[in-house]
């Protein structure tokens, strides 16, 4: 699968399998037609929650608010897609909400799930 420490493989995962390894919460896998801008090979990319930019972007609606003592999870739904990003702990979103986001840094991944940039 991928050699290297947990840093490594979290920080720069050379597939969806390993993407989808290491942290909590999960990384989020989309196809690659959600954002703009993805290399013409990529089938999907991969965002973990804190290359998930609040504030700015395209509109997200608020599905579910988990707070968990230093953070909070937002359960989103974006384009019809499921995310989970995170957020202080002490924000006042709510369930019903509309947030804008927008990815930073994602992974693309090809059809076979290798990683191309």
């Amino acid at each position: 699968m991928q050699f290297g420490s947990p840093r490594e493989i979290y920080e720069d995962p050379v597939s969806v399998y390993a993407a989808r390894r290491l942290g909590q919460p999960r990384n989020n896998v989309l196809p690659s037609d959600v954002i703009g801008g993805a290399p013409s090979a990529a089938t999907h990319i991969g965002l973990r929650p804190e290359q998930i930019i609040q504030g700015e972007g395209e509109d997200s609606f608020v599905q579910r608010v988990e707070h968990l003592g230093d953070q909070t999870r937002l359960h989103l739904s974006f384009k019809s897609h499921d995310l989970i990003t995170v957020t202080d702990a002490h924000t006042t979103l709510k369930t019903g909400d509309i947030i804008k986001v927008r990815p930073d840094k994602p992974f693309f991944f090809d059809a076979s799930g290798a990683r191309i940039s």
